[in-house]
């Protein structure tokens, strides 16, 4: 008996698909990668203004995969963003890209990714200096002194939905004047810390004294209202202590306002 001969027209049909397939993939990647190095950043803003999209982009320059422009929130001017493309992870099917965003008193880094599924902003380090923290706190008659710095800061969201959230904080403290009852009062805090986790699909931002008490928290709901809490602790530490005092995690002030 001879032995069967191989089918080569077989095997050649059964690589076949997968060659196709390998070029087909290698065409969208060079394709995408000349989209991201060819198409002017400008194009950025028109999708922002075609989105109705709350962020503008203004003065673009550069490309998609490398370039800048001045963000606008609103009314609010966020500062010059740059960004710079990361070519890497398209091996692992996403967009990546380092980014800065400078201005006159607020800088911050991180790393942002997109998937089909998901988008995650990771690695954030941030400052914000004494005038930016009056301007942020202003609409609240309050002025304070001092410096915030943002560490470890990372936001990530799948599907309409947060699943991670994170952020450590620390502020230098100082001097803090504001207005309760048309009546200015001015107290020096200590340096404090805040925490920022997501708990029950809910952000959540602690801040503790310097002996690692809790202060205050806020929550912000998924309907668009923040919940803060001022605990005695902190009653106490803003000048007003009781002559009998309750105990310091006790919940005095409760405050609840629709942010978005």
């Amino acid at each position: 008996m001879t032995a069967p001969q191989p089918d080569l027209h077989r095997q050649q049909g059964g690589l076949r698909w997968p060659l196709t397939l390998l070029m087909v993939l290698v065409l969208l990647f060079v394709g995408l990668l000349t989209l991201l190095m060819f198409t002017p950043a400008g194009a950025i803003g028109m999708v922002l203004e075609r989105t109705g999209s709350d962020v503008r982009l203004l003065s673009p320059a550069g490309r998609i995969h490398r370039g800048s422009g001045q963000v606008l929130l609103g009314a609010g001017d966020l500062g010059r963003l740059t960004w710079q493309f990361e070519p890497g992870q398209l091996l692992r099917g996403r967009l990546g890209y380092r980014f800065q965003l400078v201005a006159p008193s607020h800088q911050a880094t991180g790393r942002a990714t997109i998937s089909p599924r998901r988008i995650a902003i990771e690695d954030i380090e941030g400052a914000l200096e004494e005038a930016g923290l009056r301007d942020l706190l202003a609409p609240y008659d309050i002025r304070p002194s001092g410096n915030l710095t943002l560490t470890a800061g990372r936001v990530e969201g799948e599907r309409n939905r947060l699943i991670a959230v994170h952020g450590d904080a620390h502020w230098t403290g100082g001097f803090v004047r504001y207005f309760l009852g048309d009546q200015g009062w001015t107290v020096e805090f200590p340096p404090l810390d805040a925490r920022l986790r997501l708990e029950q699909e809910q952000p959540v931002l602690v801040v503790f004294d310097p002996a690692g008490e809790e202060l205050l928290d806020a929550n912000l709901g998924l309907d668009g209202w923040a919940h803060l809490r001022l605990r005695y602790r902190f009653i106490a530490m803003a000048g007003f202590p009781w002559p009998d005092a309750p105990p310091p995690d006790t919940i005095l002030i409760e405050l609840s306002e629709q942010v978005f």
